[in-house]
């Protein structure tokens, strides 16, 4: 990296504030190719950059600050912790910097400094980061319902399809069918709940008036309180039928709406307008305009001995194990990018060994319930478990720990193995590419890479997971990064030395990026599964 220099300089009466940091190039950037950093000064402040220099997300920075007194100097609103010192007459302090955002960032000496625009050396935040959002909730969904259906096999959903929108789309279809038609039944056959309603009324409207009614009436007193029995068609029953059919056409809604891929779908459509007219049918039944509240299960006697109800309390539960999201979206607002890659990648590994071996998911990915996030379970005990048609099973586990190995425990991103074959393959799925400039130029061959260091980490991935115990044989058939290449370079990764490396010594790099090609990451899949089922037939056979 080359040495440190001065990116950006500001004077406030107060301060003097310098960031000091490497020279780096944007993600296409040619030599000699300089981006001007757009900056404006704020308050009383006055700026100096050199030509030629921005910031970035990724980079750490160091930043100096020289004052009269001590002072506080905000990023966005929040206080930076500094370390300060005296120097003579001088309070000095300095602090690394990493901005890890993308957009205007507001540095500040107490209220005078400037407004930076910060740049991004990898994928199109924007747009990248929401077509991940909406590929893993696809994935989530598409995965869930070939467990689903794998579970409830007279529903024969066809398997032939490799599209999990498709598959999860025709899973749906067969599930609202039984759905809206048991809800139909129940609402027909639950019988009507008789309430008793405490009543202040006239004595000449009892039916059946007591003796001290008749004693209070000559003292005076003509009104008396009465019990009434009434016959209620609104059941705490048919209340939550009618939260559920509300709580089911509010989410295919905003499937419709949450990508451009599945808008103006006449399948899903059919379905939604289905929902739609069975919820005012229903309502109107009963005269009520809106549902209030979300359905609950009930768990009142009625509910678990009628038939049709039970039946619908269990379409209900498939549908909260992942065919829907269990709130309005697994993301809502900003999300560390660097962990949403590593699950976008996870979940894109479970399906291509799910399409390319043929095979059952009959144990999808953990993943959390929060309404308003996603967090997968990692280890061996919450693997994705894929069954082959010969008896096999393939486990596909996020950071899985290798411990008691001769030297220290290794725990990667990805593993993916045939239970009982020994051989794995790592994945190590990286959002970084780069930064140091002496190794860009040596190994970039005029494309972005991951880092050097990632290369690293796979040699000692595929030299320390060995067998627990004598002769410590290797364990490790390829570990491989996947990282951001941006779509316009992926063709021009096959002559990399990065991805040659991987068939000489079975390690290197991949690019795996949303709406890019796959073909990369599906030929390694297709490779794996290909070989160790010829070494598995040739184990038989000796």
């Amino acid at each position: 990296m080359r040495p440190s220099g001065e990116i950006l300089r500001l004077e406030t009466p107060n301060a003097v504030v310098v960031i000091l940091g490497p020279t780096v190039k944007t993600i296409g950037e040619s030599e000699g190719s300089g981006v001007r950093m757009p900056v404006y000064s704020m308050g009383d402040a006055t700026i100096y950059s050199p030509e030629g220099q921005a910031l970035y997300d990724d980079v750490t920075y160091q930043l100096q600050i020289s004052a009269r007194k001590r002072v506080e100097v905000t990023l966005g609103h929040r206080p930076l912790r500094l370390h300060w010192a005296s120097h003579g007459s001088l309070q000095v302090a300095t602090s690394p910097l990493t901005f890890r955002q993308v957009g205007w960032a507001e540095l500040l000496v107490e209220d005078d400094g400037a407004r930076i625009q910060v740049l991004s050396r990898k994928m199109d935040y924007d747009t990248d980061y929401q077509a991940m959002v909406y590929d893993l909730e696809n994935q989530v969904r598409g995965l869930t319902a070939r467990l689903v259906s794998h579970l409830l096999n007279p529903m024969d959903v066809s398997n032939d399809s490799l599209d999990l929108w498709s598959y999860w789309l025709a899973l749906l279809e067969k599930l609202w069918e039984d759905l809206a038609g048991d809800i139909g039944y129940a609402w027909r056959t639950l019988p009507p709940h008789l309430r008793a309603e405490d009543q202040v009324t006239r004595i000449e409207r009892l039916k059946k008036p007591q003796g001290r009614d008749v004693r209070a009436f000559a003292r005076g007193n003509p009104r008396f309180s009465a019990t009434v029995l009434r016959w209620e068609s609104v059941t705490p029953e048919r209340l939550y039928l009618l939260q559920l059919l509300q709580d089911v056409h509010r989410r295919l809604r905003r499937i419709e709406a949450s990508a451009p891929e599945v808008a103006g779908n006449r399948r899903l459509a059919a379905i939604t307008q289905s929902s739609s007219w069975l919820l005012r049918t229903l309502s109107a039944a009963v005269e009520m305009e809106r549902v209030v509240g979300s359905p609950i299960i009930p768990v009142s006697p009625l509910a678990q001995s009628h038939p049709a109800m039970r039946r619908v309390v269990r379409w209900h539960r498939l549908l909260k194990r992942g065919l829907f999201p269990d709130g309005d979206s697994y993301f809502v607002g900003p999300k560390d990018i660097s962990q949403l890659y590593e699950y976008w990648c996870y979940l894109t590994i479970v399906r291509m060994v799910v399409e390319e071996s043929g095979g059952d998911l009959t144990v999808k990915p953990t993943t959390s319930v929060h309404p308003q996030d996603i967090s997968l379970g990692g280890g061996k005990d919450s693997a994705a478990r894929v069954e082959l048609r010969d008896g096999n099973t393939i486990n596909i586990m996020y950071q899985r720990l290798f411990s008691g190995l001769p030297t220290v425990a290794q725990q990667p991103d990805h593993v993916v193995q045939i239970e009982g074959m020994g051989s794995v393959v790592i994945f190590d799925a990286k959002y970084r590419f780069e930064l140091d400039d002496g190794n860009f130029k040596h190994y970039g061959e005029g494309l972005p890479i991951p880092p050097v260091s990632t290369i690293n980490s796979m040699h000692q991935y595929h030299d320390a997971i060995v067998l627990s115990r004598a002769p410590f044989t290797r364990l490790v058939d390829r570990a491989i990064v996947l990282f951001p290449l941006p779509r316009e370079h992926i063709e021009q990764w096959e002559e990399h030395r990065f991805y040659r490396s991987i068939n000489a010594v079975g390690v290197g790099a991949i690019p795996l990026v949303p709406g890019g090609s796959d073909k990369y990451l599906r030929a390694e899949i297709q490779r794996y599964l290909t070989e160790n089922a010829i070494s598995k037939q040739e184990s038989d056979v000796d």
